[in-house]
C-alpha cells in the first residue's frame, strides 16, 4: 500500500509541474539590462523552468539578491504575436508581487510592471515599476 502510495504521488507531482511549467519557456532565460547600475533594479534577472527566478545586482554576479517562487497565471499572444503574461511572484522577504510581463515577438525583449496589490493593466514605460531587459547571450 505504501509503494501504491509513493508511486500515485510522484506521477501527480510529474503531472502537475508538467501542467504548470509547460507553458513557460519563452520567459525561462536569463534576462539582462547594463544600464541598471544599483537601486531597485538588478541588471540579471533568471527565470527557470522549474518555476524559481533569481536576480542579480550585476551581470556576472552568481550571489543571487533574491530568489523566489514565480507561476504563470495567465498567458496569451497579441496581434502583433508579442507573448503575454500575468504572473504572480512570491518572494521570501518580500512577498507577493503581481506582474503584466510582455515578451517581443522575436523573444529578445522583456518588458514588465510589478505591483504589490493587483495586476497592472497595461504596460507604461513611465511607470515607476516598469522595467526592460534584453535575451541575455550564451556565456
Amino acid at each position: 500500500m505504501r509503494v501504491l502510495f509513493i508511486a500515485a504521488l510522484c506521477i501527480s507531482i510529474i503531472f502537475f509541474a508538467g501542467q504548470s511549467f509547460s507553458e513557460s519557456d519563452e520567459i525561462c532565460c536569463t534576462w539582462v539590462n547594463m544600464k541598471y547600475a544599483s537601486g531597485n533594479r538588478p541588471q540579471k534577472l533568471i527565470f527557470n523552468f522549474d518555476g524559481t527566478y533569481a536576480t542579480y545586482g550585476t551581470q556576472k554576479s552568481t550571489d543571487a539578491l533574491r530568489r523566489g517562487m514565480f507561476r504563470i497565471v495567465k498567458k496569451w499572444k497579441d496581434s502583433e504575436e508579442n507573448i503575454w503574461y500575468q504572473i504572480k511572484m512570491q518572494d521570501p522577504k518580500y512577498g507577493t508581487k503581481y506582474k503584466l510581463a510582455r515578451v517581443s515577438k522575436d523573444g529578445d525583449k522583456l518588458e514588465f510592471v510589478c505591483k504589490s496589490d493587483k495586476y497592472p493593466a497595461e504596460i507604461d514605460k513611465n511607470e515607476p515599476d516598469y522595467c526592460n531587459y534584453l535575451r541575455a547571450s550564451t556565456y
